[in-house]
This record gives structure tokens, C-alpha cells and sequence, in this order.
């Protein structure tokens, strides 16, 4: 592997040019040499879709911090807007899940008391 900016040879397993110190893309580091930060924009929006509008938007909004705040060089608080982000995700997906268990299971209670009197 080459560094992309210096051109010099880099061990497969480096994070970093050891001529250069430019960081190596895809070790922890995007293209442009800041570290990685997962936003989660696509489980936000699918669990606002699917599971409650409500939590998902404020999910979609930490999603929506996470780039802007790695292109103002803030890394903790996009560290920490993912984190928030994945906790509505999160929280999400278990309030869909218990939502959908309180439709269920009145339902298939009703449709056995509707099988037992016929």
C-alpha cells in the first residue's frame, strides 16, 4: 500500500505515513484524515419508518450532528452525537417492540375467546 499523499510505501497495517504522518484512509480515518464517526442516518430514519416517529426524529437530528460537527473539527461532539444517536436508535426499536407486543398479544387473546364461543 501507498500513502495518497506522499506516495511512499506504508505497512498494510499502519494508521498513520511513517514519512509523511499523513493518516492512512480507512484505518480509523476517512479520506480526508479525520477520524471515522458512524452518524447512523439510515437506522434513524428506518426506525422512525417502522418503529416511533417521535424518538426517530430526535435520532435523525443527533444523525444530522455527526458530519457537521467532523467538518468543524469537533470530534468529541460528533463522537458524542453518534453515541446519542445510536440510544434513540436504540430506545426505538425497543418501545416498537413493546408497541407491537401490546397489539399482538390482545389480539390473538381475543381471537381465541372469539374461537372458544363459536
Amino acid at each position: 500500500m501507498f500513502c495518497s499523499e506522499c506516495g511512499a510505501e506504508i505497512n498494510d497495517k499502519a494508521v498513520v505515513c511513517p514519512k509523511c504522518g499523513v493518516p492512512v484512509a480507512g484505518k480509523g480515518f476517512d479520506a480526508n484524515g479525520r477520524p471515522a464517526v458512524p452518524n447512523h442516518m439510515v437506522a434513524a430514519v428506518l426506525t422512525t419508518i417502522f418503529c416511533c416517529l417521535i424518538g426517530g426524529i430526535i435520532a435523525i437530528i443527533y444523525a444530522s450532528q455527526v458530519n457537521t460537527k467532523l467538518a468543524q473539527g469537533d470530534i468529541a461532539g460528533a463522537q458524542s452525537a453518534s453515541k446519542t444517536a445510536m440510544g434513540w436508535i436504540i430506545a426505538n426499536i425497543v418501545l416498537g417492540l413493546l408497541g407491537s407486543l401490546c397489539y399482538i398479544i390482545p389480539a390473538i387473546a381475543a381471537a381465541a375467546a372469539a374461537a372458544n364461543a363459536a
